[in-house]
């Protein structure tokens, strides 16, 4: 099957430049001006930009909470990244019941995912049932599995979540002899439990005092530490999710003294405000619960300052779509709420409306942030995160032109709302390709047979290359 693109500026994270597309057999085959081959599907991207498609380097589909119940939508909803530009996520594989980390790999490519898989889908390991040398000896099974990257959570303490500093040394030093990239949720628990505590004692239970709880202070100290805990061990480290200027400040200063440390935030971050959590409305209030919590303007700026700089080098999503009715588990008592808000399908509408068109960062970073980088962290470019002969033809034909405000009609999630509903949005995903073959079309995804895969990562990803 031949896919011609024709007419398009394609933009990578390096370049931008007007050429033809040609896909043959799911690979980009050719890169030029003015291809006159005939082909199965012929595209006119004029006056469209041709980015790769994105790479998402963090999702949660099928989250299991501490009690191994599932509480984000599942892997049927996972088309809603497709309509927003994301042609592979990269979904995190936390411990099933009762099984240990390959066991559950295995259950959520042959079983959870299994026939509902919209996008393509790379995977994070995610520790949350540690069994020492099994588990040490399980880091080199996940490398040569395809699996080079896993999350540890320092918070969330005394649930089965939390990894204590001894566990993490020991995490750290196996993934750094293997060539895993090791992966950080960093908020001090210590700090969590004494603020939360303290408010509760007061009877301060809204959800508004959800991000009071979860300072600054608690999520740059856990930073420090897990940077300092690394480079003991030598063990590049991501730390995802970094919502504030003093945490973004912690990572900066690693870098310049030459830690190999990388940092993620999220679109949610980036553009919304910790005042959302104010409404008296429980049900508005609880949905903008995510941990860290949103911040103030400040911050914000200071992380679009950051990602201009490298100093943050990848925006993932942190997709959670957890509905209303469970969100409401934590009613009367903000502790209770599940973390996590839904945003698989507004990072590259987030990433264009509010980072390129007010000039904060440039076509060519937007396409590094959302897709080259994330790819080379995973250990899956050249194959997925940029144009290039030879890589998979996952294309997203931009329309800059298109205005809008986001609504969970026009911007599904999976759940009953979207966190950006309200929002202005600028340009979208006209048309959007996964290996060659159209999935998104005029904006709308095309209700075809899915046909993701998993798709198997290298080790010694992007964090060990500033080693050179």
């Amino acid at each position: 099957m031949k896919t011609l693109v024709k007419n398009g500026t394609v933009v990578t994270s390096t370049n931008e430049f007007a050429a033809d597309i040609l896909i043959e057999d799911e690979k980009i085959s050719m890169i030029a001006q003015n291809i006159d081959i005939e082909a199965d599907t012929v595209i006119d991207a004029a006056g469209k930009y041709v980015l790769p498609g994105g790479v998402d380097n963090h999702s949660h589909f099928e989250a299991l909470n501490t009690d191994g119940v599932t509480t984000n939508a599942g892997y049927d909803t996972t088309w809603v990244a497709l309509k927003g530009g994301t042609t592979t996520i990269v979904d995190f594989c936390t411990n099933e019941p009762g099984m240990n980390m390959m066991e559950s790999l295995e259950y959520r490519l042959n079983v959870r995912s299994k026939g509902k898989l919209a996008p393509d889908m790379a995977i994070h390991a995610c520790c949350t049932d540690y069994r020492g040398e099994e588990t040490l000896d399980e880091i080199e099974e996940l490398v040569k599995a395809g699996v080079p990257s896993m999350k540890l959570f320092l918070a969330y303490k005394p649930t089965p979540l939390y990894m204590d500093d001894y566990k993490l040394l020991n995490c750290l030093k196996k993934a750094g002899e293997v060539g895993m990239t090791m992966m950080v949720h960093a908020e001090n628990p210590d700090v969590l439990d004494y603020e939360r505590n303290s408010m509760a004692e007061k009877g301060c239970l809204d959800p508004k005092y959800h991000y009071m709880t979860r300072p600054p202070y608690g999520e740059a100290e856990a930073v420090a530490r897990a940077i300092r805990f690394a480079d003991a061990m030598d063990c590049p480290l991501c730390v995802v999710h970094v919502s504030c200027e003093e945490a973004a400040k912690v990572i900066q200063q690693a870098r310049a003294e030459g830690s190999l440390v990388i940092g993620e935030t999220c679109p949610h971050y980036l553009v919304l405000d910790k005042h959302k959590m104010d409404d008296p409305d429980f049900d508005q209030a609880a949905r903008w619960v995510c941990s860290p919590p949103l911040r103030d303007e400040e911050d914000r700026e200071y992380l679009w300052k950051c990602l201009n700089h490298d100093w943050i080098s990848i925006v993932g999503s942190d997709n959670s779509s957890i509905p209303l009715y469970q969100k409401h588990w934590g009613e009367g008592d903000f502790r209770k709420i599940p973390n996590g808000c839904p945003g698989a399908g507004d990072r590259l509408n987030a990433l264009w409306t509010y980072g390129v068109e007010k000039g904060k960062i440039t076509r060519q970073k937007l396409v590094d942030i959302y897709a080259t980088q994330p790819a080379k962290l995973n250990g899956i470019f050249p194959q997925k995160g940029t144009i290039d002969i030879g890589t998979d033809g996952d294309l997203v034909i931009f329309d800059p032109e298109y205005k809008g405000t986001v609504t969970v009609e026009t911007n599904p999630t999976g759940v009953e709302y979207n966190v950006f509903e309200g929002c202005e949005q600028i340009g979208r995903a006209d048309t959007v390709l996964l290996r060659g073959e159209v999935v998104v079309e005029n904006g709308e995804y095309l209700d075809k047979p899915v046909f993701g895969k998993f798709v198997p990562g290298k080790p010694y990803g992007l964090a060990y290359e500033l080693k050179k």
